[in-house]
Formats: C-alpha cells, sequence, structure tokens
C-alpha cells in the first residue's frame, strides 16, 4: 500500500471506529489553544496554551495509531522513526552540545578575564561562564554552559554585562524543560516561538540588571549588526 492509500485507509478507520469522536475532540482542542495561543498577551501563558495544544495533537496521532489495524503500514514506521531520530537529536546531541562548542571555539573560563561574572552567574543558576575570542559581540547558552565573545566584553560595561548575562542563566534555568518542548514540537510536526522565550529572559534579566542596562546592551549589539 502506498502512503496515499494509507491516508486514506486512515480516514476510513476513522470514519467507521467508535473512537472517532475522541480523536476529533482532541483536534478540535488542539485548534482552540493554538488560536487561544494568538490572543493571549502574556508570553508565559502564550507558551502553556501552546504546549497544551502540542500534547492534544499528539494525543490526536497516538490515539488515530491506536485505532489502526494494520501493523504494517509504512506511515506508522515513518512516523516512530521519525520520533527515534529526533529524540537521539534533542536529548543525546544537546546534551553534550556545550562540550562541543567549548573544544570547537577553544573556550576559556571568563574569570580568568574578568573575576566577578563567574560568581554573578553562579547566584543565578548552575553555569560555567566561557569566553572565546571573537571581535562579534555575542552571547549565547548551551546545556549547562554561557559563552561570551571578546567582542562582547569590550563592548558592554558592567552593568550591560550582567543584563545580557541574567539573560542567558534564564535560558540555562530554563533549559531542562526546553528538550521535552523541543520533542514535543518534533513529534507533532510544529515549533514553539523562540521569540517569545526571548521575551521571558529580557523580563528574567530586567529584574536583575535593570531596563536601563539591558536597553543599552541591546542597542549596541544592534548597531553592529544592522
Amino acid at each position: 500500500m502506498n502512503i496515499l492509500g494509507e491516508i486514506n485507509c486512515f480516514g476510513l478507520c476513522l470514519r467507521l471506529s467508535d473512537f472517532a469522536p475522541f480523536v476529533a475532540l482532541f483536534l478540535v482542542i488542539s485548534i482552540a489553544l493554538l488560536a487561544a495561543s494568538f490572543i493571549v498577551k502574556n508570553p508565559k501563558h502564550k507558551l502553556l496554551i501552546f504546549v497544551s495544544a502540542q500534547v492534544a495533537v499528539f494525543l490526536a496521532i497516538i490515539a488515530t495509531f491506536y485505532l489502526m489495524k494494520c501493523d504494517g503500514m509504512l506511515t506508522i514506521y515513518l512516523y516512530f522513526a521519525y520520533v527515534a531520530i529526533s529524540s537521539v537529536l534533542i536529548f543525546g546531541v544537546l546534551r553534550h552540545y556545550d562540550s562541543i562548542m567549548i573544544k570547537r571555539l577553544d573556550a576559556k573560563p571568563v574569570g580568568n578575564l574578568i573575576d566577578w561574572t563567574q560568581k554573578f552567574v553562579s547566584q543565578l543558576t548552575c553555569a560555567t561562564v566561557y569566553y572565546y575570542d571573537s571581535a562579534a559581540p555575542r552571547a549565547f547558552a548551551a546545556g549547562r554552559s554561557i559563552f561570551v565573545s571578546v567582542g562582547l566584553l569590550e563592548m558592554l560595561d558592567n552593568e550591560e554585562l550582567k543584563a545580557v548575562l541574567a539573560h542567558e542563566a534564564w535560558h540555562i534555568r530554563n533549559n531542562s524543560r526546553m528538550p521535552y518542548l523541543r520533542q514535543l514540537a518534533f513529534m507533532t510536526f510544529s515549533s514553539h516561538k523562540r521569540s517569545e522565550l526571548e521575551y521571558m529572559a529580557d523580563s528574567f534579566a530586567a529584574d536583575i540588571a535593570g531596563s536601563k542596562a539591558l536597553s543599552s546592551a541591546r542597542n549596541k549589539i544592534d548597531k553592529v549588526f544592522i
């Protein structure tokens, strides 16, 4: 049976099954939640609603596969292979991504250059801060590590650097949840909005270092990339 034939088979099985209303219910719930995520203004609430929509879609997919009577369908094999490969990528590679970046960038502990930075970050989360040789002002979080470029360290004053480090510390604090959200997004063929995560990280940084320092740091970095 080809894939188009299997899709027709899915539709036929759903129409004939007594459990079809449950699949339809999950789909209706997911659509309603997705619509709500566009209406709600609070970024944290938007993210929670979007994740709930992903869960509803995933339940609809699992319920559909459960209703199928044919174990040898190609689409079922393809889907579970897709889930297995994405699981390895998300939970395997990302777990060691910071170690890979340390070697790739030849990164070194930033405390060797600016002694207060590691102590500041340690008060916010369990992470090691590294610097690497690059003139481009950049900072990013990976695993349990925060990476900042030499260009960024030279461009920002202490308060602005605190704002950037606090922003990345928020990502580290929430990293334990991110792999599961990414995996759920893969399994439901969707994605969460990174802009909303960045907004929440900015809000945390503003609370820690002040909105003035955060805004100043962003303006300096944005001018380089305009």
